[in-house]
């Protein structure tokens, strides 16, 4: 492993939009794709939901292996999105989502012990009665951010290791295990980072609500930026990937940054 400054987490945030600039027409058919994916998976829930879970490394590796084409300056395919799907690291990946599935389930078990079901089911009958103190009574933000502290590092860690599974052969726990301790190691890039996807994260989103409401339009146009900042939050993770860990034979073809 090599050490990554703090400023690092911003470079990497700066580099997917790069990527996004560089190839825009073919990261944005792969998060298409990805998006009609998981739009289809949803729809047979609750099957749908359980496996859109546990794909979440497999369709990682598709985002990803799309950064990989990029740095390397060649085009990206929509194909690409099902990258993880071909080789023999699937079912290693589906082992990592369905770690990725039992935080969620926890993350909503934490989250549900801060909820004030008297309170919620009175805001859910009279919706207009809303107000910010009555939502806070429901303790729905304390929950989400209790949720939140066990989810997202977490969603983080297993990201990170798909690439090792994919790309280095690590068995799962393995790649868990060196994932954990790369974050930990250069814990002050990956703060940055995270800070930093949120904050832009929450910014436009906030900014197209404001602009075009919460009708069906304006989820529909915040879905389709949500799945977009997903996507390049994958593609930084790859940079990452490729900055902290020495490339393996496998993956020596993909230039260290760009």
């Amino acid at each position: 492993m090599n050490n990554i400054p703090a400023k690092s987490g911003w470079l990497w945030v700066k580099q997917g939009f790069a990527m996004l600039r560089q190839q825009p027409t073919g990261l944005s058919t792969l998060f298409f794709g990805y998006m009609l994916a998981t739009a289809v998976l949803i729809v047979l829930a609750p099957i749908g939901i359980i496996a859109h879970s546990i794909l979440m490394p497999v369709f990682a590796i598709g985002f990803m292996s799309a950064a990989r084409e990029i740095i390397a300056q060649r085009p990206v395919l929509p194909a690409q999105v099902l990258a993880g799907f071909r080789g023999p690291a699937l079912r290693r990946l589906c082992t990592l989502g369905v770690v990725h599935l039992l935080a969620f389930i926890a993350a909503v078990g934490i989250g549900l012990l801060f909820i004030d079901f008297d309170v919620w089911e009175k805001l859910m009958a009279e919706p207009q009665t809303a107000t910010p103190e009555l939502l806070r009574a429901t303790g729905m933000i304390p929950g989400v951010l209790a949720g939140a502290a066990l989810y997202v590092p977490t969603l983080l860690i297993v990201s990170f290791a798909a690439p090792l599974v994919q790309w280095q052969g690590m068995a799962p726990g393995k790649a868990l295990f060196y994932s954990f301790f790369a974050i930990k190691r250069t814990a002050g890039a990956f703060c940055v980072f995270a800070v930093s996807l949120f904050a832009i994260a929450f910014f436009v989103l906030q900014l197209l609500g404001a602009l075009l409401g919460m009708g069906p339009i304006g989820f529909a146009v915040m879905r389709m930026v949500s799945v977009l900042l997903y996507g390049v939050a994958h593609c930084a993770l790859y940079v990452a990937y490729v900055q902290i860990f020495s490339p393996s034979d496998q993956d020596q073809d993909a230039p260290a940054v760009l």
